[in-house]
């Protein structure tokens, strides 16, 4: 039997949570949430699924110290300005054999190589989730023979700052590059409110290029729309919409003939957590591991944070998103 531990039950937490009450694996969970309100949600969220005999023990606590000492897999989905001093705490007192952490990993530079001298026997990856969707599976190797690959991601109100890694991870998982140059230039000079207190947002356009390889973020400020989402590329131009789960598509192969075809392509993280379980336990992980993202997170951090500095009244040594 495995034990397998939850760091923040609010609500990605509690769909971790939802995933792992599917397992088909023998597991014991702990849940540490210091909140009871998001404890008790997480409670209900678990008992919608239905019950599992594979589930042998389910405990909350408030704090990590009542953890067990020794767990093969904790996944810590706190918000980016707490994670740091989490994962600390829990490295410092735990044995733990895999970690999942959600993004951004954190807000200050210096804490990620201070947590990767720390993970020394504790293999780590970051939650990327479109790694796993079978569509960007089948979409990578459609482009393996591809030289040139533009992908471009436009919409309003999306969350540049706090979603614009999950694209750039998608860019990098899809090209194979692992050195992306990011530019600012057209970033909006403005520090929006979010919803969260405490936490802010950018808008405005990120581009970048890499050898043949190029990307853009554009996200409009104060102006809710559908992202676009298109890749063009010399075999293959597609144009996804993940929301509604269709996409259309040209090949060089078929004469650029277009299609289009419908195909689930987002999944929900309560469908991918027991498939997480498994893909750790059998050595076959598809997320990007904590040393592969760290840079992509470092430089993405550091630009936004010069972005700010260059006209904030404040200066930042950290960057205010989640």
């Amino acid at each position: 039997m495995k034990t397998i531990a939850i760091i923040g039950a609010g609500q990605l937490g509690s769909r971790h949570l939802q995933g792992l009450a599917k397992s088909d694996l023998e597991i014991s969970i702990e849940v540490v949430e210091p909140f009871e309100t998001s404890r008790n949600t997480a409670k209900e969220r678990f008992e919608e699924i239905p019950a599992n005999e594979k589930i042998k023990n389910i405990d909350f606590y408030a704090n990590i110290s009542q953890l067990s000492d020794e767990l093969d897999l904790v996944i810590i989905a706190t918000n980016a300005d707490v994670r740091f001093n989490v994962v600390n705490e829990l490295l410092e007192n735990k044995k733990v054999k895999n970690l999942v952490l959600e993004k951004v990993l954190f807000q200050k530079i210096e804490e990620y190589t201070k947590i990767e001298n720390l993970l020394a026997d504790t293999k780590c990856w970051v939650n990327h989730p479109r790694r796993m969707f079978p569509f960007y599976k089948d979409l990578k190797e459609k482009l393996s023979s591809s030289t040139n690959v533009d992908f471009s991601v436009s919409g309003g109100d999306w969350g540049l700052g706090c979603n614009g890694l999950h694209f750039l991870d998608c860019f990098s998982y899809l090209t194979g590059i692992k050195d992306i140059e990011l530019n600012s230039t057209y970033l909006d000079k403005e520090l929006y409110e979010t919803k969260r207190k405490g936490f802010n947002e950018v808008n405005g356009m990120i581009i970048g290029k890499l050898n043949n390889h190029s990307f853009t973020l554009n996200c409009f400020a104060n102006n809710p729309s559908p992202v676009q989402f298109t890749i063009t590329s010399d075999q293959l131009n597609i144009s996804i919409d993940e929301s509604n789960g269709w996409y259309r598509v040209s090949k060089k192969e078929n004469n650029w003939n277009q299609e289009i075809k419908e195909e689930k392509i987002v999944y929900f993280q309560s469908e991918l957590t027991n498939i997480l379980l498994n893909d750790i336990f059998d050595n076959n992980c598809t997320l990007p591991t904590y040393n592969e993202a760290m840079k992509l997170h470092v430089n993405y951090l550091s630009l936004l944070i010069e972005h700010i500095n260059s006209f904030s009244k404040i200066k930042y040594d950290f960057c205010p998103i989640t």
